[in-house]
């Protein structure tokens, strides 16, 4: 960045679409030249036409954005390394200098050039899917739904083996029986 903020505190997020997916660490004090330096991997799935960097001044009530920049995903999307200054406007989309930009080295790859992709939790060597929040637990119940609630008339007709059909489940009649179920075992308790 070309224009010094004095007394802030900087930090930048990274987004898609709607979904932020990745944020810096304070800087602190004056800067004319922030530099993060961080590296970010992203597994996303996230419907986006560009990827977002935002520049916030952070301060005792909350954040503000100071300036964006951004790549278009179909940029991204061909897998070659982008690696490229990249012009800093206003929130108002207005240059905040003319010399004002921001270094971003990107690289899509994917999911499928994944080493562990598609292995599953079969193996004991397998530690689950990297940079994710939560590690993967073997013998855990997941139900797969199709959408939150699927009219009875809407149902495909999709068979199985044995001569039977698949027959969805409805996550917020799940979710009302598990509810139902817990204020039961909950009541008896109190007797």
């Amino acid at each position: 960045m070309g224009q010094e903020i004095t007394g802030s505190k900087l930090y930048a997020t990274i987004d898609l679409g709607k979904a932020r997916v990745g944020r810096t660490r304070l800087l602190h004090h004056r800067h004319s030249h922030p530099e993060w330096n961080e590296s970010f991997h992203i597994y996303c799935a996230h419907t986006a036409s560009e990827v977002v960097f935002t520049i916030k001044l952070d301060d005792a009530i909350g954040a503000d954005d100071i300036a964006t920049a951004s790549v278009p995903v179909s940029d991204l999307i061909r897998g070659e390394v982008i690696d490229k200054w990249l012009e800093i406007h206003y929130t108002h989309h207005k240059l905040m200098h003319e010399h004002s930009k921001i270094h971003v080295k990107l690289q899509f790859y994917d999911v499928t050039r994944e080493r562990c992709w598609a292995r599953g939790i079969k193996s004991p060597k397998f530690p689950g899917v990297p940079f994710t929040f939560f590690p993967q637990r073997k013998e855990c119940k997941v139900t797969l739904y199709q959408d939150a609630h699927v009219p009875d008339a809407f149902i495909p007709k999709i068979p199985l083996a044995g001569g039977k059909f698949y027959e969805p489940n409805r996550c917020w009649e799940d979710i009302f029986d598990a509810v139902v179920l817990q204020q039961k075992k909950e009541y008896r308790s109190l007797w």
